[in-house]
């Protein structure tokens, strides 16, 4: 298993997306763990897309598939002062393809994005 991580700062009222480098295999995701710090009383959300391209948008949301959307009412999380972790397996066959997160701040204050994608080689 591999860890990719995340790590970066969405600006007050802002959005930015976390892009990781080319990954040449294909892979299933096990898990997502994210982190939000004390403080953000629900205003970051996360969302998670599997893409296969690198572009990151400065505003909207990221070109890609969103890993979160099968199931759920939303597909992105939010927190406040916890780790969110999420047991969340699919497979990805394409090679060369790109994993994203994309953080939307609705707050007045600035906030750290903390993520850990935790995926197998295939």
């Amino acid at each position: 298993m591999k860890t990719v991580s995340f790590y970066g700062t969405c600006e007050a009222r802002s959005e930015k997306t976390l892009v990781t480098p080319r990954i040449s295999t294909g892979y299933k995701i096990m898990a997502i763990h994210a982190t939000f710090p004390l403080g953000c009383i629900n205003l970051l959300s996360l969302s998670f897309y599997h893409s296969i391209d690198a572009n990151a948008p400065s505003a909207g949301k990221p070109s890609g598939v969103s890993i979160l959307m099968d199931y759920g009412q939303v597909d992105y999380v939010v927190g406040d002062g916890q780790k969110k972790e999420m047991q969340h397996e699919c497979e990805m066959h394409e090679r060369g393809s790109f994993l994203k997160v994309y953080a939307n701040n609705t707050d007045f204050f600035a906030h750290a994005i903390d993520v850990q994608i935790f995926i197998e080689p295939t």
